[in-house]
């Protein structure tokens, strides 16, 4: 029995990064795949069982990473009342987009291939995903710290919009400086909607109660 070229390994996963960051996983093939790393296209076979499995691989250290860093922040956020509920929530915001920005320039290729290349994919749908199971924990969150009135439909959709902005920077920032400056100022600009948007709240029930 033929032993496995692990060396061969290597350049399959280089060049379909490659073949898969150029052309995005619908127009990627494994032929060129297999011409770029020196080899045949059955011998990706053997290692994959299809073109979705092969873009997988590349993407499954970001995506454990991710579980791990919200599953970590969401202890983060501690529900609270008035003003200490604004600072939590702030500081909160600020640890996540910290954890964010450290986590997509430490996997960025592969943020960009699951971020911006990944249509047509098994894995099109995991970033929509990760941003409904977000939305779902703010909500408990939210209600814990006693705005039970919050609109449901409203929030997933403010949600969804901070959250389009990480992709954004994916895809526009590819310098870390600048993108830790575009992250920070969209923090303070997210912090400031998320702080009148209870204020809002807060004002409407207190005067409900008159």
């Amino acid at each position: 029995m033929a032993l496995r070229d692990h060396a061969l390994d290597d350049k399959i996963i280089t060049a379909a990064r490659e073949e898969f960051g150029e052309k995005g996983y619908a127009g990627a093939s494994l032929r060129k795949i297999a011409e770029k790393a020196g080899a045949t296209v059955g011998a990706i076979q053997t290692r994959y069982q299809s073109k979705n499995e092969l873009f997988g691989c590349l993407l499954q250290p970001l995506l454990d990473e991710i579980r791990t860093l919200f599953q970590n922040t969401k202890a983060d956020y501690h529900p609270g009342t008035g003003a200490d509920f604004l600072a939590g929530l702030k500081t909160s915001m600020q640890h996540e987009s910290a954890a964010i920005l450290h986590l997509i320039f430490h996997h960025y290729d592969e943020a960009v291939l699951l971020l911006c290349r990944s249509a047509g994919s098994g894995f099109e749908h995991c970033f929509d995903e990760i941003v409904q199971s977000k939305i779902r924990e703010s909500a408990a969150f939210f209600r814990a710290s006693g705005f039970a009135g919050v609109d449901d439909r409203l929030l997933a959709l403010l949600i969804s919009a901070q959250f389009d902005s990480y992709r954004r920077i994916v895809a526009e920032c590819p310098d870390r400086e600048a993108a830790e400056k575009y992250m920070n100022a969209l923090m303070v600009y997210h912090f400031g909607g998320w702080a009148a948007f209870f204020e809002s709240i807060r004002s409407s029930t207190e005067g409900d109660k008159i």
